[in-house]
């Protein structure tokens, strides 16, 4: 178990996600570091340096842009090269333009990217000393201007640190370790004490059901995978639960000892130590209870999806419970840059990946129904070609000449799907086999439906016709000439 913590495997029991965390990366390696937030630290070059994971990546964000305005960095998303001129950050002061040679290598690390690093990790007592010896140093030779300078940092550090409340009287950096389980839930929140103060907590929720693991080894197991990937940055102190037991964290001190061998796990010792324990426990008894009220929500809306697609199929007469519903959409001005849209509806909600668009090929004069008839000939054909799903019900926006267009298009290709038509004026739901249309409620959950798909196929045509548009603004009569592209029209315009 240690040995996978240790070299962290591919696949892990917890926190399994699309993404990874975010960490603050300095490029140590080259020769004018730079900062930057970026996930995934294996990827880079391990000669760089890498702070975090954080969880809030907002924060941490926050947090670089004040640093920034102290102790200006560059945050170039390439190798710092020699230019000609300065970047905006430079004229901001949020850059000391090493790309233009305007400070030394050393004094670039000395001044800035060292005073940054201390400042992550929590050593702002320390930083905060070194920056009152320079200022008193540059007082005592009367370089009052430097002097005045590095006040102004302090200041400013001071400043940021006194809206951290300080929690514990002794400066020891700690853990303290927050934990709940109920039903399949289980969260831990971590609150960060460093130099006595609040810095910030961790708080993550796990769900238990798709997980091989004993209930006593739940809390090593977050434990283990948390620290071992913040083996550069620990505290002295961990601070676990009153009521769990020592014994079964041995493997993961043993990991986190070759890295700090005078860390210590220790229960709450004293009032403070007790009372931020609590608050800890607290913290993740909320989050599973969250969870849990949240799990409850989302399946009272999947059981009303359900019901509603019941009630749709009883109010249109099919033969299955419509899960995928296909809608449809015309786009044109008098006929011009035409465009078509297919949306994807899966169990009564928008399903993007499988949205179409399509360009209209077959009419350049005003004719909706029969650009409606050309959509759907291609989706169709194009199904049939590729054996793919077809759709239990399709909509098309418009009336009963669009629906015959689905109709005829239906027929000619030997399927059986139902469709229906919503005309936008009074909202009315046109079938193929009744010549009277259907008029619900407004408030119907149905019409709802059936609104939200049509109004979806007209906005996701209106999307490609508004891009088709601004292209045929943008282009030239000199693009239609052989040979002659962007660039060169381009050239022949401005001369």
């Amino acid at each position: 178990n240690i040995l996978i913590k240790k070299h962290t495997p591919r696949f892990n029991v917890f926190m399994r996600d699309s993404k990874s965390y975010p960490w603050v990366m300095i490029t140590y390696s080259e020769e004018y570091p730079r900062i930057r937030i970026m996930r995934n630290p294996s990827k880079y070059n391990q000669k760089n340096l890498f702070l975090g994971p954080y969880t809030d990546k907002k924060e941490i964000q926050r947090i670089l842009r004040d640093l920034r305005k102290l102790f200006p960095y560059c945050s170039c998303k390439r190798k710092v090269k020699p230019r000609d001129r300065p970047c905006l950050y430079y004229q901001l002061d949020l850059c000391p333009g090493p790309c233009i040679k305007a400070i030394s290598k050393q004094n670039y690390l000395e001044k800035h990217i060292k005073k940054i690093e201390m400042f992550l990790k929590g050593e702002t007592t320390e930083l905060m000393h070194q920056i009152k010896q320079r200022m008193e140093k540059a007082a005592e030779k009367q370089n009052y201007e430097i002097a005045a300078f590095w006040r102004d940092k302090l200041d400013a550090i001071e400043n940021s640190t006194k809206k951290q409340d300080i929690l514990l009287s002794d400066e020891v950096d700690k853990d303290i370790i927050g934990y709940f389980q109920k039903d399949n839930y289980v969260s831990m929140n971590i609150i960060h004490i460093r130099e006595g103060r609040f810095t910030g907590k961790t708080p993550f929720t796990i769900d238990l059901r798709d997980k091989l693991i004993r209930k006593r080894e739940i809390l090593p197991s977050l434990l283990e995978f948390y620290y071992q990937n913040h083996l550069i940055n620990l505290p002295e102190m961990i601070v676990i639960p009153e009521d769990f037991d020592n014994e079964e964290l041995e493997p993961l001190k043993e990991l986190l000892h070759e890295s700090k061998e005078s860390l210590e796990f220790t229960n709450p010792s004293d009032e403070r130590e007790t009372g931020l324990s609590r608050i800890a426990n607290k913290n993740a008894k909320v989050m599973v209870k969250q969870e849990i009220e949240m799990e409850e929500i989302k399946s009272k809306q999947k059981q009303e999806e359900e019901e509603l697609l019941k009630e749709v199929k009883n109010l249109l007469n099919l033969s299955t419970i419509p899960i995928i519903i296909e809608g449809f959409d015309i786009s044109n001005i008098e006929g011009k840059n035409a465009t078509g849209s297919m949306v994807y509806f899966l169990n009564g909600k928008p399903y993007k990946k499988y949205y179409r668009h399509y360009n209209i090929k077959s009419k350049k004069t005003p004719d909706d129904v029969a650009m409606m008839k050309e959509v759907l000939e291609r989706r169709y054909r194009y199904l049939l070609k590729k054996n793919l799903e077809l759709p239990d019900l399709i909509l098309v926006d418009g009336g009963k000449g669009q629906l015959n267009a689905a109709k005829k298009v239906l027929e000619n290709l030997g399927l059986s799907i139902p469709a229906i038509g919503l005309a936008k004026k009074y909202e009315e739901i046109f079938l193929k086999e009744k010549d009277d249309p259907i008029i619900l409620p407004e408030n119907s959950q149905i019409l709802r439906l059936f609104q939200h798909i049509r109004d979806e196929a007209h906005r996701f045509a209106v999307r490609l016709h508004k891009k088709q548009r601004q292209k045929q603004f943008k282009s030239s009569a000199l693009e239609d000439i052989k040979g002659i592209g962007p660039k060169t029209r381009t050239k022949l315009l401005r001369n």
